[in-house]
């Protein structure tokens, strides 16, 4: 069965001048893929029958004008069937991918740019929104999708896909990137309110679970006393599992950049790359003996070797260094989980869960009040830190329970 092509007006998104976008909707074996051709008209200046602009929009050669660019498109769009019948490649999908026509309605547009604008700021967030846009891109089946059609029932059914490979928090960070974009086409008055948070829409709820992995000291303690052959990777997955642990729950990003530099008088002192707060910390003897066992290796001024072979150039662009940390992030936590099965224990760590355990061990057992565990975790608010602290474990629970009740 041939395509056919419809051009017709969204007269439900009317921007501040009142016009609307200009549509051509191509339909092929039932299935149907929209074009935005970037022209945007009055209600009353479209002839929906004719799927022309009507006389009364203006001058005779303006009106002439915006006619022979629809017929154009529709030209290209004929043309553009006629190709992929030949190739037996048509499908609705192919002829929207065959033609160049691409406007700012288009989600992946506005994604583009809020990625570029977001791509000096942070990092990681640059990277969540990718993986994001990717996952939508999949479901859509398309590298163009009017921003409009993006609805309640349209975030349902991709929330519906992405609960077959993904937890509850996982849809709720790839949602708040995409509820970023939209906010980008609510600015732009391309849409009158953002999908994401309309009351037609229900986001997945958080996991029921809020406990975290942790260790206690009798597993950090384990960790520590393997024998492990100096220099192999199983060796400093350990090693930078430990002086995350010893530092106040290092994230593994700033293990990784540690100079020798940033040791002074026995002291560590260096900028969190999360956050950018100052850091100074005592050097104790458990971090001094991995320190120690460093100070034998020629790994260009940095501690660990993870970002050693980078050149002078590349440790100038934080883009490299940051998917280089990424990169080896991914493969250190690959590492602790044949350590922690070497060590006999059962929890699944990663570099992160020596920042539970951090938190958790200062607050439990040692009954650091949750104020100075902010202060040591690097955090900017307490609410953070609580989400650390959730999962008090019954020694805490029995001991607070004693201190209140024991007189009565």
């Amino acid at each position: 069965m041939p395509a056919t092509f419809k051009f017709y007006i969204r007269d439900n998104r009317k921007d501040d001048r009142g016009t609307c976008p200009i549509y051509l909707r191509i339909t092929h074996n039932r299935k149907r893929k929209y074009i935005n051709t970037g022209i945007r008209l009055k209600p009353d200046h479209w002839h929906p029958g004719n799927e022309q602009v009507r006389r009364s929009f203006g001058k005779k050669h303006e009106v002439h004008k915006i006619n022979k660019r629809l017929a154009q498109i529709r030209i290209d769009a004929e043309d553009a069937y006629w190709e992929l019948h030949s190739e037996n490649k048509v499908s609705a999908d192919a002829i929207k991918k065959r033609l160049s026509y691409s406007s700012k309605d288009n989600f992946f547009t506005l994604a583009k740019e809020y990625l570029d604008e977001i791509k000096h700021d942070s990092f990681w967030t640059h990277k969540q929104t990718k993986v994001a846009i990717e996952k939508i891109k999949d479901f859509h089946g398309s590298d163009n999708l009017p921003v409009n059609l993006i609805d309640a029932d349209f975030l349902t059914r991709f929330q519906n896909q992405l609960k077959r490979k993904n937890k509850p928090s996982t849809i709720i960070k790839n949602l708040g990137c995409i509820r970023n974009i939209l906010d980008i086409a609510v600015r732009q008055h391309l849409i009158n309110i953002n999908p994401v948070k309309s009351n037609d829409f229900t986001m997945v709820k958080p996991n029921n679970s809020t406990s975290k992995t942790k260790l206690s000291l009798s597993q950090i303690k384990a960790l520590k006393e393997l024998n492990l052959k100096p220099g192999s990777n199983l060796w400093h997955a350990r090693n930078a599992f430990l002086v995350s642990f010893y530092f106040c729950g290092m994230r593994f990003g700033d293990v990784a950049e540690l100079r020798w530099e940033n040791f002074k008088n026995g002291r560590l002192e260096y900028d969190m790359n999360k956050t950018g707060n100052p850091v100074s910390l005592p050097v104790k003897d458990g971090p001094k003996q991995i320190l120690d066992a460093y100070r034998d290796f020629d790994y260009n001024g940095y501690v660990f070797h993870f970002l050693s072979n980078l050149t002078d150039e590349e440790q100038s662009r934080p883009d490299i260094i940051r998917k280089r940390i990424s990169s080896w992030n991914a493969y250190v936590n690959s590492c602790l989980k044949d350590i922690a099965e070497m060590a006999g224990i059962k929890e699944n760590i990663s570099m992160h869960v020596a920042r539970h355990s951090f938190a958790q061990y200062g607050v439990n057992d040692l009954e650091i009040p949750p104020y100075k565990m902010m202060m040591l975790l690097g955090h900017k608010s307490l609410k953070t830190t609580m989400q650390y602290l959730k999962s008090l474990d019954l020694k805490a629970v029995d001991s607070a329970m004693d201190l209140m009740f024991n007189e009565l």
